[in-house]
């Protein structure tokens, strides 16, 4: 290609605009309007702005990389943009049931499995190796305890008939939730894996389940480091067993979660590999090692919901387009229905399809990175990239991950993050369609709702899981009483913001199942003579503050004596309230973009205690 016609431009007709004509035309369009609202924060920190020009993307790392080239900040593919569907199968108890469902999702499109192994003693080896090519199938195994006394025992049944080890492909996670009892890393358990899969070029001894920190809600930027501070302790740990660097990095493999925020999801597998590849760079090992790392997306659970779960499979869908884009090498697509049921072959087909209709009929395969030249994107990826460093360094300046943990550091961020977030979906400003917005009323349950709440496998590491136990506790009251739990709204008065606070409140118990209703007063007076006789089990007050007063003077003594007394809700602020209000017998506020879940806890204990 000569040179002339690199630079020749494809549309000559459009001039360049410069990043402050875009301002002086968005400040046009906006008239009197402040352009500030344009921007909005992310739970990483990070401003999105309304536009993105060249000069947002500073590193010119990242914007002369090309694909298959360090630092892989565009992915280490270069052909095409081809990736393993794994279908992910729980092995609860009959391993042999699991290895023919494994096999007959091989026959429907699926290119890998991951097998999710309750206890890995009883996992039937001799019949997985007859019944699956495990030289040309990649099957993964996720385990819990003793992974190393399992990976010998499936090397030894592979050398028992005759197959050799060194074919194998896919990967071994060791399934350690990390919590302070289980701070230390699996080192011994990982030296003897790696010993034995040293030869088998397409298996990955060493997972590092990042996953884990997405799925109880951190932040892209807290998922980033956390990943990365685990794969540096495990390369100091098995360095000081003897290990050379570059059979680790060989052996890495990242496990991520893949959440609906499209574009951050995107920047962050991008800002990932950039980062990995300057640790590789600094070990002064060869930069190109860090091709070999491999990463694993599985659509996220923490944004799945119980109600409406058809919604999940178009989470599910954009999730995936999001891993693609940003050059994973597999994914798993969860089915839709898992926080409800734990297997279900229709809903397993589909999670199986959706990757397959995004190759077949939408050719995501054929591009490599997409995304490129998006200064959007490239920004996205130049901010979390920095700001999931200062976290690393962070993380090692406390010794470390292991030390981290076990001092309680990354438990805490991860709570208060994902603490954050749950009050968002309470409040309503984090959207999770058919759960705290636009709801299906007429969702028919077919399930056991109390056997449902109450077993293991309902995940409560989820966003909408406090706002879902509601729902479910007025359900519960509709089937023991044949109604639904009546939520009153009552207004005194036509101030404005009051009525703001009112279709608030409106929202959210219609979203929690209730039968709303919106009462209007003109006075006080009226309001009372009206509200003690109405039977309900919340008593929502909206007013201004002098009406509150006399309200609570004359109706909550009145209700403290009442048989079935409701609950008392201000909506308002509790700034806009004098202290004597907060302790005159009301049992909350609800306003907007309020923190809820308090009220959420004593709505849904009420309910299920019978005391509503």
């Amino acid at each position: 290609m000569s040179k002339d016609y690199e630079h020749t431009s494809l549309f000559p007709e459009f001039k360049p605009v410069s990043g402050q004509e875009w301002e002086e035309r968005i400040q046009k369009d906006l008239k009197a309007e402040n352009p500030d609202s344009l921007f909005t924060q992310t739970p990483e920190g990070i401003t999105i702005k309304p536009f993105y020009c060249a000069k947002d993307v500073t590193d010119t790392a990242q914007q002369e990389a090309l694909p298959g080239k360090f630092p892989y900040v565009r992915g280490h593919k270069s052909t095409t943009n081809n990736w393993k569907n794994i279908q992910n199968i729980w092995v609860i108890n009959n391993s042999q049931e699991a290895i023919n469902k494994a096999k007959q999702a091989l026959a429907n499109g699926a290119d890998g499995i991951l097998f999710i192994i309750e206890n890995e003693e009883a996992f039937d080896l001799d019949y997985l190796i007859d019944q699956l090519d495990l030289a040309h199938t990649t099957v993964c195994y996720s385990v819990k305890h003793h992974a190393d006394a399992f990976f010998t025992r499936l090397c030894n049944g592979l050398k028992q008939k005759q197959i050799s080890p060194f074919g194998l492909k896919g990967f071994l996670l060791i399934n350690q939730p990390i919590s302070s009892r289980t701070a230390a890393l699996p080192i011994k358990k990982v030296e003897h894996i790696i010993e034995l899969s040293k030869n088998a070029v397409d298996f990955y001894g060493i997972a590092i389940n990042g996953a884990q920190f997405g799925n109880n809600g951190a932040t892209a930027v807290q998922e980033i480091a956390l990943t990365l501070g685990a794969a540096v302790s495990y390369l100091r740990e098995l360095g000081d067993k003897g290990i050379p660097p570059s059979t680790i990095f060989r052996n890495m493999q990242f496990l991520i979660s893949a959440g609906t925020h499209y574009f951050m999801e995107i920047a962050k597998v991008r800002a990932i590999r950039w980062l990995w590849s300057g640790l590789v760079k600094a070990t002064e090992e060869e930069p190109e090692l860090a091709a070999h790392l491999r990463i694993h997306a599985t659509t996220s659970s923490w944004t799945m919901t119980a109600f409406d779960v058809h919604t999940n499979i178009l989470r599910a869908t954009t999730e995936t387009m999001g891993a693609i884009i940003s050059g994973c090498d597999s994914i798993s697509v969860l089915p839709f229905d898992q926080v409800i049921q734990k297997e279900n072959a229709f809903s397993e087909r589909i999670a199986r399809n959706i990757p397959l209709i995004l190759k077949h009929e939408n050719f995501f395969d054929q591009a490599i990175d997409p995304a490129a030249g998006s200064y959007y994107i490239e920004s996205l990826t130049q901010e979390l990239a920095q700001k999931a460093w200062a976290l690393f360094q962070e993380i090692e300046a406390q010794g470390g991950f292991t030390k981290a943990v076990t001092s309680g550091f990354i438990n805490k961020i991860l709570t208060a993050t994902a603490s954050e977030k749950i009050k968002k979906v309470t409040a309503g400003k984090e959207v999770l369609v058919g759960t705290n917005h636009f709801v299906n009323k007429q969702e028919k349950i077919d399930y056991n709702i109390e056997e449902l709440i109450q077993s293991q496998h309902f995940d409560q590491t989820r966003a909408s899981y406090q706002f879902e136990v509601m729902r479910f506790a007025a359900l519960l009251h509709y089937q023991k009483q044949n109604q639904r739990p009546k939520a009153v709204i009552a207004i005194i008065g036509p101030d404005i913001q009051e009525h703001i606070h009112a279709a608030f409140a409106k929202e959210f118990f219609d979203c929690s199942n209730f039968d709303t209703q919106i009462l209007h007063f003109d006075s006080v007076k009226s309001s009372l003579e009206k509200l003690l006789f109405v039977p309900c089990k919340v008593i929502v007050l909206s007013s201004t503050e002098s009406q509150f007063s006399r309200f609570y003077q004359h109706f909550t003594e009145a209700l403290k004596k009442h048989k079935n007394r409701p609950l008392l809700i201000i909506a308002a602020s509790p700034e806009e309230m004098k202290e004597e209000l907060l302790d005159s017998g009301f049992d909350g506020h609800i306003f907007q973009n309020c923190d809820a879940t308090s009220i959420i806890g004593r709505i849904q204990e009420r309910l299920l205690n019978g005391e509503l």
